[in-house]
């Protein structure tokens, strides 16, 4: 279901040079139409798969784990 999500600044979730092919906690926010306090919150709870990277421990997100989240949210699997 590759394509799924809008794109991000012209870029879509295909193009490398959008981190990597890996998206930020803002990008999935304005995906997801959320803030990214609740991002954050879904990740730290599970619901949303992330990966942290560098010393701070940034988040990370695979754009597929993103469409699977909002897929599982759409069919009311998950609640929080």
């Amino acid at each position: 279901m590759v394509g799924f999500l809008p794109t991000i600044n012209d870029a879509t979730h295909d193009d490398p040079s959008v981190n990597g092919n890996l998206l930020t906690v803002t990008q999935v926010a304005q995906l997801l139409n959320a803030h990214q306090h609740s991002v954050r919150r879904w990740a730290d709870s599970g619901l949303l798969d992330c990966y942290r990277i560098g010393f701070r421990g940034d988040s990370r997100f695979k754009p597929d784990d993103v469409e699977a989240f909002l897929l599982a949210r759409i069919d009311g699997s998950n609640t929080c």
